[in-house]
This record gives structure tokens, sequence and C-alpha cells, in this order.
């Protein structure tokens, strides 16, 4: 067959029988993800009250759809996510519910275009496999309901693939195409900013030329088209140049770390786990590291030179770090982000049913990719410069998460350009089964032996996987206290305290969970005695053992100083509560309502404790220009200044 009519077999319509199958597929897509997002609604304990990025993505998009579209800050996380949901919330009512079934087809539109990716790449068979085994993919079928950004970015990443793979005729549409979808995806992923002059790069890669320019001019428009206004936003409000964000530099810092010695989702002693403070917390740190006040710009830039700096005083530490992100990402372990696979299957039917993942996946499409380089020159012009092309994708994309943090939502879109290869890599296996050849079989084994080997090598040991299902534990008690469950958090936080006495975290949530249970029965009627100061007074004991431990990071020393400043305000020692509040704000100098309580507990001293007048003016005068320089939450300065003149 000559590759002129491989190119029309790979191009033609889908016959009857394929649409047939076709819908199949899509439908056993669509049905998984609405189980999943029908068992989430109802039975997941975070569908109503969204945990850490879902949670900022979803107060960003409801502000939106009030009315604020502009905003008064340089963007610090990619904007694109939270303005398409703003969009469905708009029409919907602020719906969440509707988001995620929005999603769900976005997910199913993904299933058909790597299909279609692998189909023109490789074939028929190589499609059908690509698509089938994106369509039951554990990790595919739990985001739809999640509000994160890989559910927008995934459909976008494959479109751009099917446009940019195998195809060479360089007609600018195309290409003008391609760039605007580049665009669109560097502002949901930060690290496809990087790829967008690879991509540029790529027709002169493939002519071998550097006179073909107009696609590359007409692909640079398109990206242009789509950052160009984002960037004159962020000059607009903020005086800072940034193309898409002001985080660069920070994930930059924080992927590659020694402090973060695999490279994963981490929390930094100086940052707060919380997603709006996270742009304040690593500009404070970069001010007082410098000593200069510092822009979000000026911060980003702060933040690389650290890194290089440490590259240069430690290249072989962060060689290692590297390198285990590089198996991480490899690896089948999904690495926790925001969810946990095995957490979330513990409300989802359909995450417990046996759905092959990463380690098949990952496995066959290495194993293609493998056998796709050792019989390349074999297979026709056409699966050639196809293969290329994802080859190339897939090692640029792999890269850019190398480079930065790699988490189980990071690394998800490599599947767009890999499971081409793992159709590819069934192909081959049911041909040699075909032809009963020996010696391809024996290639082909080996080939799938060495993946496999990247792939299941295990990086983490069980003990971090169970200090990841932990982490969801403790999110999920800190959401009920939030919400008022407060017997049902100080149960959890109680066994995890038990399971893993080590963690500063853990036994301050415990501690603190504990006192709110306490407070809640005051609260309710219950009269005061020694049993109800008892129980406070031991939790403000296993308090003292965190902020008192100098090996514990100042980010937990400062909660549990903040918690003990609270138990002490209950227990109406108010001096003490004012100077373990005065501590926490050491560290959390930006927190609002941190602010407030100090600003009350200071209000309470003046009207009561004339004995410590001196030190208490010079804190007061600290509060009040905290109180001018954030806005006076609460209304607090005009009482601490009527206070001051009625003692």
């Amino acid at each position: 067959m000559s590759d002129l009519q491989r190119v029309d077999d790979r191009r033609r319509p889908f016959g009857s029988r394929e649409r047939w199958a076709l819908a199949v597929l899509l439908l056993v897509a669509l049905v998984l993800r609405l189980s999943a997002v029908h068992d989430y609604g109802f039975q997941h304990p975070h569908a109503e009250s969204p945990v850490i990025d879902e949670a900022s993505y979803d107060a960003w998009a409801l502000e939106i759809a009030a009315g604020e579209w502009v905003g008064d800050e340089v963007f610090f996380q990619e904007p694109l996510y939270p303005y398409a949901l703003a969009t469905v919330y708009a029409v919907t009512d602020g719906s969440r519910a509707a988001a995620r079934h929005a999603q769900v087809l976005l997910g199913v539109l993904t299933v058909f275009l790597v299909l279609l990716l692998a189909r023109r790449a490789f074939g028929s068979c190589a499609g059908w496999i690509a698509g089938t085994l994106l369509a039951v993919h554990p990790v595919a079928v739990l985001l739809p309901c999640l509000l994160l950004k890989p559910n927008l970015f995934l459909p976008i990443f494959a479109a751009l693939c099917l446009l940019l793979a195998g195809d060479t005729e360089n007609r600018r549409a195309r290409w003008l195409a391609i760039g605007v979808l580049g665009g669109l995806g560097a502002l949901l992923r930060g690290n496809l900013l990087i790829l967008l002059p690879v991509l540029a790069l790529w027709p002169f890669l493939r002519a071998r030329s550097l006179c073909n320019w107009r696609p590359a001019a007409s692909f640079a428009l398109g990206a242009v088209l789509v950052l160009a206004p984002v960037a004159a936003r962020n000059q607009l409000v903020g005086g800072v140049f940034a193309l898409t964000t002001s985080g660069a530099g920070t994930n930059l810092y924080g992927g590659n770390a020694l402090e973060n010695p695999y490279g994963v989702a981490t929390e930094f002693p100086w940052v707060r786990g919380v997603p709006e403070h996270e742009a304040t917390d690593w500009r404070l740190e970069a001010e007082r590291r410098s000593g200069m006040q510092l822009d979000a710009g000026e911060t980003s830039r702060f933040w690389t030179r650290e890194l290089f700096s440490s590259l240069r005083a430690e290249p072989l530490a962060h060689a290692s770090i590297l390198w285990n992100k590089l198996r991480l990402s490899l690896g089948a372990y999904e690495v926790p982000d925001n969810h946990d696979l095995e957490w979330d299957a513990r409300y989802l039917r359909v995450l417990r049913a046996p759905l092959p993942g990463w380690g098949m996946a990952g496995s066959l499409g290495l194993a293609g990719l493998l056998a796709w380089v050792v019989l390349r020159r074999s297979r026709s012009a056409v699966e050639r410069r196809s293969g290329t092309d994802l080859a190339l994708l897939f090692l640029a994309y792999l890269g850019t998460i190398v480079l930065t943090v790699t988490s189980m939502r990071a690394r998800v879109p490599l599947l767009v350009p890999l499971l081409p290869f793992a159709g590819l890599f069934g192909e081959r296996c049911l041909a040699a089964f075909g032809s009963r050849s020996r010696v391809r079989g024996a290639g082909l084994a080996a080939a799938l032996g060495v993946a496999a080997l990247c792939v299941h090598w295990p990086v983490f040991g069980a003990e971090v996987r169970a200090r990841d299902l932990a982490e969801r534990d403790h999110n999920l008690a800190v959401a009920w206290l939030a919400e008022g469950r407060v017997r049902d958090a100080a149960q959890l936080a109680d066994v995890l305290a038990r399971d893993h006495p080590r963690s500063a975290r853990l036994r301050t949530l415990d501690a603190s969970a504990r006192a709110e249970v306490v407070f809640g029965e005051l609260e309710s009627g219950a009269p005061r005695d020694e049993a109800h100061a008892e129980r406070l007074n031991d939790c403000l004991r296993a308090l003292r053992s965190v902020y008192d431990d100098g090996d514990v990071s100042p980010r937990e020393r400062a909660r549990a100083a903040g918690m003990a400043g609270r138990i002490q305000e209950g227990l109406g020692q108010t001096a003490r509560a004012e100077r373990h509040v005065r501590r926490a704000r050491e560290f959390q100098t930006a927190d609002v309502d941190l602010l407030a309580t100090h600003a009350r507990l200071i209000v309470q001293l003046l009207q009561g404790a004339p004995e410590t007048a001196d030190d208490l003016d010079v804190v007061a005068d600290r509060v009040l220009a905290d109180l001018a320089r954030h806005g006076d939450p609460g209304g607090w300065a005009p009482r601490i200044s009527e206070a001051r003149s009625r003692r």
C-alpha cells in the first residue's frame, strides 16, 4: 500500500460499523464519568465545600460571575479556567453540578480527539485502543468531578496535538489555529508557555529551512492574539509585565528547591497552604530575604535567582531532584495534589472497579514508543512523521513537568501524545500474533518488559502513601471544622494524631478540634466548670509541644500559637492570648482574621490592664499600623483609639 493510500485510510470518514463502535465507546466514557459525578455530588464530603485550589477557583469564578471581570491584581494562577467556570456559573446560578456535567462532556470530547489522533497517526486499530484506554482511565474518570483546570486543558491540548502531528501542509490558517490553542493552553497551564517557542520552530524543523517563515508567523500571531490581552490587563492593574501570571519563579523554585527532594506539591515553611495567600506569602518571604519591597514581577525574578544560586551551589542534589521527578512522572503511582485517587475511591464506586490506569497505559505507551524507535525505518512516511511529532510532543511536555512540579493532574496531559503509541503497540502485538513471528513477538515482549520496569519500579514506599492519605483526611477535618461539624472533625483528628504521632500538623489539628468541641459545648449552654478548663488546658499543653519545638516549621508553630491564643482568650487569659496571637502574626503577617483577633485582644487589654500600659502602647501602635495597611478589617482602629483615650 502506498503512502498516499495510507494517508487516505487514516483520514477517511468512519464507516457505519465504526460509527456504531464509536457511539458505544463514547457512551462508555460518558456513563463512567456521569457515575463518578453522581456519586461525588451525593457522597463526597467536598462536593459543596471545595478545598485548596478547587476552593480558590470556585471563589474566583463566583466573583467573576458577580461582575468582577477585570480584577485588581496581577494573575498569580492561570486565569482561563476560573473565567470559563464563571461563564457556567453565570448561566446556571452558580451551580457546581452544572459545571461538573459540562466537564463530563469535555472529557468525552477528549476521548474522541485522542482516538482520532491515534487513528490518523497509526491507523484504525491504534485509534480504538488509545480511545478505550483513555475512556476507562481512572484519573480521566475522576477529573470531571473536580473544579480543576485539566478538564479544560485536556481537550485543548488534544486538539493542538491533532492539528500538529503528522500533517505536513503548512497552511497559515492551520498554524494560526495551533497558535490560538497554544495561547489558550498557556492560560491554563504555565508549562505550556515554555513550549510555545518550540512550537514556533516546528515548521522550520520540518522543512529544514529558515525560508519557511509564514507558518511560524501565523502561529505567533495566533498566540499573541490570545496572550496580549492578558499581558495588557496585568500591566494595567498591577504595573507589571506578566504574559500570563506572576507565579513562574515561585513554581520553578517550588518544584526544584532542596527542601522538596521529590519535586511534588508541598507547603514550604513560609507559605500557608491556601491559594489566596500564596502570592502574598512568597512575596513577604522574598522581601524578608532581600531586605527590599518587591512587586509581583520582582518577586518572581527573585525566586528564579534563588533557584539558580542553589543550582550552582548544589548541582548534584538538584540533578537528584530532577531524576526523582522523572521517575515519578513515568511511575504507576498517581502522586496526589489537591486529591488522592485512592482516597477519592472511598466515595466513588466507579473508582473501586479495576479500571486500567497509568500502570497499563504508561507501560503500553512507553513500550509502543520504544518499538516505534526501533522499527521506525520500516514504517510508512506518514507514520514516521506522525510518530516523530508525537514523540517530540511527549518528551517536550514531560520535560516541562520534570522542570516544575509533578503530580497526578500535572502529568495526565501526557496521556494525549502517549496513548497513540499504546495503540500502536497493541496493533503490533495483534499483527505479531497473527503472523506467529517469534522474533517480532520477542522484540515486543522485550520492549514491554523495559517499559513496565520503568513504570512499576517503586519510588515511594507504603509510609509515604499512608502520609498522602492522611493529608487528605487532614483537609477533610479542616473542612468539617469550617462547616461546624466539630465532633466529626475531632474524631477524625484523634485517629490521625494517634496514627501519625510525629506530625506537628496533625497534633495541632487534634488539639484545635478538641478545643472547638469544648467551645461548642459552652456556647450551647453547658455550665463552665473545672472539667472544661482542664480539657482546654490539655489542648494548650499539646499546642505548646508544637510551638516550642525548634525543629517544627515556622508555619506549624504559628498555627499552634494562634490556636493557643484562641483557647487562652476563652479561658479569660487575655494577656497570654495576646502574646500568642502576636507570636502567630510574626509568620502570618497578612492574615486579616488573625489581625482582627489581635486588635480585639488589644482593646480588651486597654480596657482592663493598665499595669501593662508601656508594652501595650508599643504593640497597639504596631497593630494600628497593620490595620491601616490592610484596610482595618472589622473597624478596630477607632475602638483601639477610644480605649486608649479612656484608660
